[in-house]
């Protein structure tokens, strides 16, 4: 009796059970076929770095396209925006590029924060790939010919300033996208100082308008812009907002068009006034 008893209980006596035959998939008459010969293929760094130099080539072209005149004429309009910038106003130190061949100028822009009592840095390519060092000059003459031909602070007359001691930063670039992404030489120094700024830095890339492209391949480590200033409008373009009316003779009225005031007011220090084309600024 014992031993009927431990054969119940013991898996070695027990049934070989077979596996139950799989079911058919069953797919509704309404659903969509299966596509099965698509596949999706990542674009690989190597096709990636070929589209940005095509895009380069495409765009320094018809960078290169505009006359003096245009550049200048753009130049004086960008400027005046950055001088109108709600950023550009709080800044206490700012960096900017020596602009070099067709690049948009910035002496004047020097010259001009200089005047208004504004800290004014350059970056300094150093011998370590990707690495810059930033240094406040208080003149235009401290500017030396350096790398690559461009001209760089002479750290005899400079004094050297850290990343997170920058307020805003004024980026060059081959590229913009209304989206705020930047192309740049492709050496990668603006992006690796992009992450040493302070969260509170303002990044303004400036361009003229030619420059700004629909698209632009990006990665995680691109540097991206919080606005891009060229000669026609300041990216991203906010439009005035709308009137908030209320009916005649209600309470709300007197509310009403104190707060369509402050949105207003709110608009105008986000955006310079001439961003708006429709708006008749000051820029011509």
């Amino acid at each position: 009796m014992s031993s009927e008893i431990e054969q119940d209980h013991d898996y070695r006596f027990a049934p070989v059970l077979e596996p139950e035959p799989e079911a058919p998939e069953v797919i509704p008459q309404d659903a969509p076929p299966v596509q099965t010969d698509i596949v999706v293929v990542a674009e690989t760094p190597a096709e990636s770095e070929h589209s940005k130099k095509a895009l380069r080539a495409d765009v320094l072209a018809k960078r290169d396209a505009l006359s003096e005149k245009e550049r200048r004429a753009a130049e004086r309009r960008i400027n005046e925006k950055l001088f109108q910038h709600p950023d550009i106003h709080r800044a206490k130190t700012v960096l900017l590029y020596a602009s070099d061949g067709h690049e948009v100028a910035t002496d004047d822009l020097a010259k001009e924060l200089m005047k208004r009592g504004k800290a004014v840095a350059y970056p300094k390519i150093t011998n370590v790939a990707g690495l810059m060092t930033l240094w406040r000059v208080r003149s235009l003459d401290a500017l030396i010919p350096h790398k690559h031909g461009i001209r760089a602070p002479d750290v005899t007359r400079s004094s050297p300033t850290e990343p997170l001691n920058i307020d805003c930063v004024i980026y060059p670039g081959l590229a913009f996208t209304k989206g705020l992404a930047r192309l740049g030489r492709g050496g990668g120094y603006y992006d690796r100082l992009s992450a040493k700024l302070a969260d509170n830095c303002a990044r303004i890339g400036i361009c003229y308008e030619a420059q700004i492209t629909d698209q632009l391949p990006q990665e995680t480590h691109d540097a991206k812009m919080h606005w891009v200033v060229t000669e026609l409008t300041v990216y991203p373009y906010v439009p005035d907002p709308p009137v908030i009316q209320a009916p005649p003779g209600s309470v709300d009225a007197p509310k009403a068009e104190t707060a369509a005031a402050e949105a207003v007011a709110t608009a105008e220090t986000v955006v310079p006034p001439e961003a708006n084309s429709s708006a008749g600024g000051a820029s011509s």
